[in-house]
């Protein structure tokens, strides 16, 4: 609130950028996100008598009288119809971009607005959020590729392997949706509603972009008691005789539950028109996961694949889907491949693990200014600490690719600006369809 008289006297433009640095979690960082903020809160006429009225109300109570900036925000009022004059480049949405190399830049396109650029960064740098979910939901889609192209016959599978379960343990709803939305564009599984809903409403989606399948809860199988399970899987496969239908297992004995279905109701199971998944959800997740796959292949059967992995009979799978992320996934998977089973027999429900724990320093996202125009003259700005790390880019910048890849390098240089204007006098001048984010993220 109170920099813009602190900036020295003659300064006409600030400009900025936007990356992930050096000693993220993961070595690329997929861009996603920044559509939906412009579009919910910087499009168009932002700027109304009646909220400057209000912030310095606010402004003079928390900080202190004469703070607010009313004189630049009235101008912008009433010089620029409330719109934000400020130019944002930015690479393609989906885009893996490897750590220390700009995504975003920001500058003010009227040399009175000097102090807008800056002012915007808290809420441009909530990209960070559904551009970490995204980074991470791809990196997991590697892993799953990777163990894939090692147990199995094919890949197609991977698409539905990791679940969004992560609705509910998230601190919003907005969360959820650009969470959530940032995982659906390396995967087809959600239940995540919020996600699906921005992807059609802020990036042009017209076909419903995830799924999901019939499922059980605790509140389902526990409803008769412990002496009425049977009842409840019975009722079950009676009344879905058709689908994937997936079955929490552990509300008692889970192996107890998959004796019984793999006994009495095992004909019942093989003979439906889709296929059974078991759920186990308590216990160490590596040793329950094999010890399941081990008794729905005991009860219902196996084939060895062209690798000489088994692959349980298609009427029956498996699902992990309780405190797991990427290392357990990894974990799971890799056992299952050393006791000769694919990993195709299993697929993944991440919540927390995906929506929830992560922050901006899983990928060291920093907004920094990088250059100013003070009397006419581009002056270049940085910071070099003594942790080195935090060591920030000077002039304005573009981003190139190359053979040897992606590069960050001084406006001027020879070369095709991978950044691209998408946003300039509050009108969105770029905007990016979710087929074409998914495109850009997808798994070389």
């Amino acid at each position: 609130m109170g920099h813009g008289d602190m900036y020295p006297a003659g300064t006409q433009k600030v400009y900025s950028y936007f990356e992930s640095r050096s000693g993220a979690k993961f070595n690329e960082t997929v861009f996603f996100g920044l559509q939906y903020i412009l579009k919910k809160y910087l499009e168009g006429e932002v700027v109304t008598q009646e909220k400057i009225d209000k912030a310095e109300a606010l402004v003079n109570a928390h900080i202190g009288p004469g703070v607010f900036n009313r004189e630049g925000w009235e101008y912008i009022l009433k010089e620029h119809n409330g719109k934000l004059p400020v130019e944002i480049k930015a690479v393609a949405e989906g885009t893996p971009v490897p750590v220390n190399n700009v995504l975003m830049t920001v500058v003010n396109t009227d040399d009175k607005c000097w102090w807008l650029t800056n002012y915007l960064e808290t809420l441009l740098t909530h990209v960070w959020y559904s551009s970490t979910v995204a980074t991470l939901s791809r990196e997991t889609k590697k892993v799953l590729r990777n163990i894939a192209l090692l147990t199995a016959d094919s890949t197609d599978h991977i698409q539905f392997q990791l679940h969004d379960f992560g609705y509910r343990g998230v601190s919003s709803v907005e969360s959820a949706g650009m969470g959530g939305a940032g995982h659906i564009i390396n995967f087809l599984g959600t239940d995540t509603i919020a996600a699906m809903e921005l992807a059609m409403d802020y990036y042009n989606e017209t076909e419903v972009p995830a799924y999901s399948v019939k499922a059980t809860e605790h509140s389902i199988m526990t409803s008769g008691g412990a002496d009425k399970e049977v009842e409840i899987i019975k009722h079950l496969l009676d009344s879905n005789p058709t689908g994937i239908l997936s079955l929490v297992i552990d509300s008692y004995d889970y192996k107890k539950f998959i004796e019984i279905c793999g006994t009495t109701f095992k004909e019942q199971i093989l003979n439906r028109d889709g296929k059974v998944v078991f759920r186990p959800d308590s216990g160490n997740p590596v040793d329950v996961s094999l010890e399941v796959v081990k008794l729905l292949d005991k009860y219902f059967g196996s084939t060895v694949n062209s690798k000489g992995f088994k692959v349980l009979n298609e009427k029956v799978g498996m699902l992990w889907g309780d405190g797991i992320d990427i290392d357990g996934i990894s974990d799971i998977v890799s056992v299952f491949a050393l006791s000769q089973y694919s990993s195709e027999n299993i697929v993944f429900g991440m919540g927390g693990g995906l929506l929830q724990k992560v922050n901006r320093d899983t990928q060291r996202f920093a907004f920094k200014c990088s250059a100013q125009m003070q009397n006419g003259m581009w002056r270049d700005i940085w910071k070099d600490p003594i942790d080195s790390s935090k060591k920030s880019k000077r002039g304005r910048l573009m981003l190139m690719k190359n053979s040897k890849g992606y590069t960050t390098v001084p406006i001027g240089t020879p070369c095709d600006n991978l950044l691209q204007t998408v946003f300039k006098d509050g009108v969105i001048t770029k905007e990016y369809t979710f087929k074409e984010v998914r495109e850009n993220a997808k798994l070389n």
